[in-house]
């Protein structure tokens, strides 16, 4: 009986060994290197990929931050230094806060220019709208020539934008006009001046009844008052 058990023992000792000896011959661990090997090469292959995006992503980041700064500083010159935008006219429908007279106009009491004429003013003159109407003749703004006085000036008579300021040297009669002592049609006339006569300017004055005149001088050097109505500053 002891004998059939050594005989066992050694047995499964001598298995042992040769199995151990299988698993550690170069051949299987040459096996299990190459299997290492090929999971680090999918490991890689699917990471390069992923390596790639990232780097992409990190470039239009870098882009989109430049762009950041880019308009920041833009921005920031902006702030610092705004300049004069060029006055826009108003978009279709929106009403101009103000108006300026394109020569010597005329104020109306009604949207037609049969109405009577309530006031005149000079070249450059701002006009502060209130409302507008448009009548068959076109569009017509209301302005408010003083908290007592209101009327009518025709869209094509003014502008939106503001003029330039050059300093005006001459007047001009559009029909037979009387050069007058004053500023008003009390005071004595001087002489009847044709239409077209070119005259030296020398200023503007707005008399009590809100008619402009224009202080003026011949070619002869009489010096007197000419009606706005009729005339116009150049």
């Amino acid at each position: 009986m002891n004998r059939s058990k050594k005989l066992i023992v050694a047995g499964a000792l001598t298995l042992g060994i040769g199995t151990g000896a299988i698993i550690f011959t170069p051949q299987a661990m040459n096996a299990s290197s190459n299997v290492v090997l090929a999971s680090v090469d999918w490991v890689t292959s699917q990471l390069n990929p992923m390596k790639s995006k990232m780097t992409e992503l990190e470039n239009k980041i870098a882009s989109q931050q430049q762009e950041i700064n880019n308009l920041k500083s833009q921005i920031s010159q902006i702030g610092t230094n705004p300049g004069t935008p060029p006055t826009q006219p108003p978009v279709e429908g929106e009403l101009p806060s103000v108006v300026y007279a394109n020569a010597s106009v005329n104020i109306h009491s009604g949207a037609s220019k049969n109405y009577k004429v309530v006031a005149t003013r000079a070249k450059g003159t701002s006009l502060k709208v209130i409302d507008k109407f448009n009548a068959a003749t076109g569009l017509w703004y209301r302005v408010e020539l003083s908290s007592t006085l209101k009327g009518w000036v025709f869209s094509n008579d003014v502008s939106v934008n503001k003029p330039s300021t050059s300093t005006p040297t001459q007047v001009v009669t559009f029909g037979d006009v009387h050069l007058r002592k004053g500023a008003t049609t009390t005071y004595p006339i001087l002489q009847t001046l044709k239409s077209g006569t070119t005259l030296k300017y020398i200023s503007t004055f707005t008399n009590a009844a809100g008619e402009v005149w224009y202080n003026v001088e011949t070619s002869a050097g009489v010096k007197g008052w000419v009606s706005g109505t009729l005339s116009e500053v150049k």
